[in-house]
Parts: structure tokens; C-alpha cells; sequence
């Protein structure tokens, strides 16, 4: 018997089992928009794209080698023309042209090159360093993709959670205005109430019935949102949600100020326009750089004939060897190299002026989302004290009315009040945890943790 009994409730709690096992949590839905948004893909193919372009400019440190092959076909075969002066007893020279075959109709000539940039006045190595710190760069701005991507996954998990939550507050006030309408009908056949008091509940019905439409279409859009972010194929599956929207009093918010000292440290995009500052001082560098000699040196071997691979040849070298060193310094180019100069160090102003228009974006952006928890958190207490207000004032017009002591309209002023209610308590948690989210994204965090002083545990 108890063996029985014992599979039956396992019967029944394995759907519940997992369904809870299955339910998305918060850390759930960032970790997998992460794995699959295009935003954060992009972000990675960019930061491998600048990775091969700093490869590039590190092999021009390495020698050059090319190779090069010529076919020329003539229409007649080439010679060259002399005259020979014949010594007769004339009182005049006489001169008697001669040509001399010098090559065949077709030529051919190979060689391979080597070329290496032996000084540059430190123009590669500025440019390296200018690529090493793009990539750093592209790391970065990676690394903030990452926070935008968590933070519009805690917005979407966070849109259906109120998308229900409206829905249900929807159904309850069609439920409420149900019951009253049935009130009312029963009172007006008794001859208790008079017949405007049933049409005004019907309105009154037939406006709830149409804000339970909108909220239940807004649900699937807030769905469709949602699984879009998580890149499912049914954008209009419904998933279970572990988390509900509640407010957490174990959890103190740190201060103002702490916490923009650590989007100063954490936001990628500011480490981003560090790199770009630090790379535009190397840009200086490198424009001064045609001050400077530059050294070349290179090597070729090449063979020169009359068939394809070059190696016949009755005219000439068949084949030879070069070494040589080229030096290219520019005298003068009528001030270009100073200008190139000013305008790098104007460069590296700008992009200064960027990073501080940066640093008061992310200030203003850390007091604005601060400044929205705080007002949520208010807004909280104060929507609570309402709603339960509301409901002990529903409940004793509901009394009321079954005694006749106040009118349909009353009754039903009360229920829009305590539906009104109910909702503002609910935005409240929304924009609760909505602004948490965005005070995260300010302090360039993925994680909410961090954004707290824990109380005990």
C-alpha cells in the first residue's frame, strides 16, 4: 500500500519536478544570449579581423620575397648595326654597315627577389604598436557587447515577467467586474437598483475585456522579444521563468559614489578609448618618421634565355646574382612631413576630448540609473501601502453595495482604483529591477553582484 501510494505522488510530481528543472533563470537567459547573440558574434569576428591586421604589419619586419617571370615573343629577332670604315685610297672614308644578330624571337626572364626594411625611423614599429593596442581596443569593446547583450536579456526576461503580471491583473479586474455585473442584474430584478447601475458594469466589463486583449498581446510580444534574444526558432514559445518580481531586503545597494569609481575602472568602452588615445600618440610617432633615413636592403637572383625556363642563352648572362642597399631620405617635400606631424598631435587632442565627453557620459549614465532604483525603491513602498489600501477599500464597497449603501459606480470606481493600484505596485518592481539592470550596463558589469553590500550571508 505505501509502495502504491508512493508512485502515485511520484507520478504526479514528476511533471512539477521538470517543469521546475527546466524553469529559465535570470543567470540562465544572460548566460545563453551571450553563447548566441549576433552582437556578441560580430563583436568577436571584428576582434579576430584586427588580430590578422596586426599580424600583417608584424611580417613586414621579416624580409619580402618575390618572384617574377617575363615571356616576351618578337615579331623579328633583334640586332644591333655597325659600320666599319674601309681603308682605301680614297679622298673620302667609306663606311660599310654590318648587323649582328644580338637575340632570338622569344625571351624569357625569371628571378626572385628578396626586400627587407632594415630602418624604418621606428614607422613599423610605431604602426605594431598601433595595431597591438586596436586590438585591444576591439577587445574591449567585446567585452562591452558582453554587458549591452546581459542587460537587454535581463530587459526581455524582465518585460515578460510584467507582461504576465498585467495579464493576470487583467483577468482578475474582467473576474472582479464579472461578479459585480451578476450583482447587479440580481439587484435590478429585485428592484434594488436601478437599470443604469447594470449598464454601467457592462461598460465597465467591456473595458476590462479590452485591456485583458491588450495585455495578453503585449505578452506575446514580450515573448516573441525574448526568444528572439535567445536566437530560438519558435519565437512564439512560452518558457517557464524561476524568477519572480519581488524585492530583495537583504541586499544594500552601494554608494553613489563607489559605485562610479568602479564603472570607471570596469566600463570597456572607456579602457577602449584609453587604447585609441595611446595609439594616436604612436600615430605622432610614425608621421615623424619621414625625418628619418630609411634603409633597404635586397637581393636578386635572376636567369635570362630564349626557351621557357630560362636556362639557354648565346647573348648574354644566362644568369646572375645582386646585392644592394638603398637608402631613401627625403630633403624636402615642402613642409608635408610637419603638417602630417600637427595633424597626428591634433588626433591625439580629439581623441582626449572623446574620452572625457566618455568619462561624463558614463557619470551621467550611473547617476541616472542610480537615481531610477532609488526613485523604484520608493515607488515600491509607497505602490504597497496603496495597493493594500485598495483592496480593504474594494472589500468594504463590495460590503456597501450588497447593503445599498453606495451605487455601482462606486463599486466600480473602487475595483479601477485597486486594478490601478495593483498595476503601479507591480511597474514598480518592473522599473526596480529594469533599473538595476541599467545601473549595471553604467558600471559595465554583467553580473548584478557586484552593485551590492550583502547583509550576513
Amino acid at each position: 500500500m505505501g509502495f502504491r501510494l508512493f508512485s502515485v505522488l511520484l507520478l504526479f510530481l514528476c511533471p512539477c519536478l521538470t517543469s521546475w528543472a527546466n524553469a529559465y533563470t535570470v543567470e540562465d537567459v544572460v548566460r545563453i544570449a551571450l553563447e548566441r547573440s549576433p552582437y556578441v558574434k560580430e563583436a568577436v569576428y571584428r576582434l579576430e579581423a584586427k588580430k590578422y591586421s596586426e599580424k600583417k604589419v608584424s611580417s613586414r619586419f621579416f624580409p619580402k620575397i618575390t618572384f617574377d617571370y617575363t615571356y616576351t615573343h618578337l615579331k623579328e629577332e633583334p640586332y644591333v648595326k655597325f659600320h666599319y670604315d674601309l681603308d682605301l685610297p680614297l679622298p673620302f672614308t667609306v663606311k660599310i654597315p654590318e648587323k649582328h644578330k644580338v637575340g632570338e624571337h622569344q625571351s624569357v626572364k625569371w628571378g626572385v627577389q628578396a626586400t627587407w626594411n632594415l630602418f624604418t625611423g621606428f614607422y613599423l614599429t610605431s604602426l605594431r604598436e598601433i595595431e597591438r593596442l586596436g586590438v585591444k581596443a576591439e577587445g574591449f569593446r567585446k567585452e562591452m557587447a558582453k554587458v549591452e547583450v546581459a542587460h537587454w536579456a535581463r530587459a526581455a526576461y524582465y518585460g515578460v515577467l510584467i507582461a504576465q503580471r498585467n495579464l493576470e491583473t487583467a483577468k482578475e479586474a474582467v473576474k472582479q467586474l464579472e461578479a459585480h455585473l451578476k450583482d447587479a442584474e440580481s439587484f435590478y430584478k429585485n428592484g434594488l437598483v436601478p437599470y443604469n447601475d447594470v449598464l454601467k458594469a457592462k461598460v465597465a466589463l467591456a473595458s476590462a475585456i479590452e485591456k485583458r486583449t491588450e495585455a495578453e498581446k503585449a505578452l506575446e510580444t514580450a515573448w516573441v522579444s525574448f526568444n528572439l534574444l535567445l536566437r530560438n526558432e519558435d519565437v512564439y514559445r512560452r518558457h517557464d521563468l524561476s524568477f519572480k518580481l519581488s524585492f530583495n531586503v537583504d541586499r544594500m545597494l552601494k554608494d553613489k559614489d563607489e559605485l562610479y569609481l568602479l564603472a570607471m575602472k570596469n566600463r570597456p568602452d572607456v579602457k577602449a578609448v584609453m587604447a585609441s588615445v595611446e595609439a594616436a600618440r604612436f600615430k605622432v610617432k610614425a608621421a615623424k618618421s619621414r625625418y628619418y633615413p630609411w634603409v633597404t636592403v635586397f637581393s636578386r637572383y635572376e636567369q635570362s634565355g630564349d626557351n621557357l625556363l630560362a636556362n639557354k642563352n648565346d647573348y648574354s648572362n644566362r644568369e646572375n646574382f645582386a646585392l644592394g642597399v638603398k637608402v631613401d631620405f627625403l630633403i624636402f617635400d615642402w613642409f608635408g612631413r610637419k603638417y602630417d606631424v600637427h595633424r597626428a598631435k591634433s588626433g591625439v587632442l580629439a581623441a582626449q576630448q572623446v574620452l572625457e565627453q566618455l568619462k561624463d557620459r558614463v557619470r551621467l549614465e550611473v547617476q541616472e540609473a542610480y537615481s531610477a532604483v532609488e526613485v523604484a525603491l520608493k515607488n515600491i513602498r509607497t505602490a504597497k501601502a496603496a495597493l493594500e489600501q485598495a483592496k480593504e477599500d474594494l472589500r468594504i464597497t463590495k460590503l456597501q453595495y450588497s447593503q445599498q449603501i453606495v451605487s455601482s459606480s462606486d463599486v466600480i470606481d473602487s475595483e479601477a482604483a485597486y486594478i490601478r493600484a495593483k498595476n503601479n505596485y507591480n511597474n514598480a518592481l518592473f522599473s526596480y529591477h529594469v533599473s538595476l539592470s541599467l545601473l549595471a550596463r553604467a558600471c559595465g558589469l554583467v553580473d548584478l553582484k557586484p552593485l551590492f553590500d550583502l547583509k550576513g550571508e
